[in-house]
């Protein structure tokens, strides 16, 4: 990654972006005298009784590597107007170089016009160029105005899964957000789609699992294709008779599902009660895994049919 390509003025059709300076801190200061900005934007301690002490984060997070900040202006309209001062966009790396966080905030008089969307497409788009492959948003749950922003943007998020940090807190409540995401690397379709037949064996399911595992290697961990290789897995782990393991990576392949807001895969729960089966488990017991595989159906053709699960439950 060539991160000083990141520090750079950035230009499009209507707005320019400018890295943060120290002649900015009355401006950024500014800003938070609206109530909405002070509101919902997440300031970090340091920062939080001084809010010109967010030119020293951002600054900070330069000379690291570990992010950047640019002030947005609108440029002006004639010869001889000025570009405006409008807002600013910011985005720190987490956990990983290839994963990163963006924040923003534009003044109210401003908004609804397209800036906010358009300076995050910009980042998104320098981001993408360096290698980022995925980007994030954490937008408290009722700041409906950023969820709209971001979810034009192609962003998602499980809004059943709350982030609540004890630290950060808003009127003295602790505040509820929503983690929203956004994959900028595509992976192929056809590494997930497709029929495993109840009867494959290890021979069969591993050429599959190889070729996904590659997938993950290139593109990243992307939701979806942690699901199938989970659930690829716990077939390899059932047919070895390693029934721990096979219900650990069904499990996961759930958990992922239910953190990202995907749909389940019911066929789970039908290698679940196969599993409880094959322990000689009792038969009320079985029964109700075949009955959680009815009720979390879907008609997801890469998995078990209705009827097959039927046909189970009732031997």
């Amino acid at each position: 990654m060539d991160f000083n390509k990141l520090n750079q003025k950035i230009e499009s059709n209507n707005l320019v972006l400018k890295p943060i300076s120290e002649t900015d801190r009355v401006f950024i200061n500014g800003m938070f005298n609206d109530p909405d900005i002070k509101r919902y934007y997440i300031v970090p301690k340091e920062a939080q009784q001084d809010y010109r002490k967010l030119i020293d984060y951002w600054h900070n997070d330069v000379r690291n590597r570990a992010g950047n900040c640019w002030l947005i202006y609108q440029k002006g309209s004639g010869s001889f107007s000025k570009d405006k001062q409008v807002g600013f966009i910011a985005f720190e790396f987490r956990d990983t170089l290839k994963n990163a966080s963006v924040s923003y905030a534009v003044l109210p008089e401003y908004r609804r016009n397209g800036i906010a969307t358009t300076s995050i497409q910009i980042i998104i788009d320098q981001l993408k160029n360096e290698g980022v492959e995925s980007i994030e948003a954490d937008i408290d749950r009722d700041n409906l105005g950023s969820e709209k922003v971001v979810e034009k943007l192609g962003f998602t998020a499980n809004k059943k899964q709350a982030l609540v940090d004890p630290e950060m807190m808003r009127d003295g409540e602790i505040r509820m957000r929503a983690l929203w995401k956004k994959r900028l690397v595509e992976f192929s379709e056809n590494k997930i789609t497709g029929r495993i037949p109840l009867s494959a064996t290890i021979d069969q399911i591993t050429p599959e699992i190889n070729q996904l595992q590659e997938e993950i290697n290139s593109k990243g961990q992307h939701p979806t294709l942690l699901v199938r290789y989970f659930y690829l897995l716990g077939r390899i782990k059932f047919l070895e008779r390693n029934y721990e393991e096979a219900q650990k990576s069904f499990g996961s392949c759930n958990m992922i599902t239910m953190q990202q807001g995907l749909p389940e895969i019911h066929e789970t729960f039908y290698w679940f009660a196969r599993m409880k089966e094959a322990k000689g488990e009792s038969p009320e017991n079985i029964k109700m895994y075949y009955g959680l595989a009815l009720e979390k159906y879907n008609d997801n053709p890469n998995y078990i049919s209705k009827a097959e699960i039927e046909k189970e439950m009732n031997k």
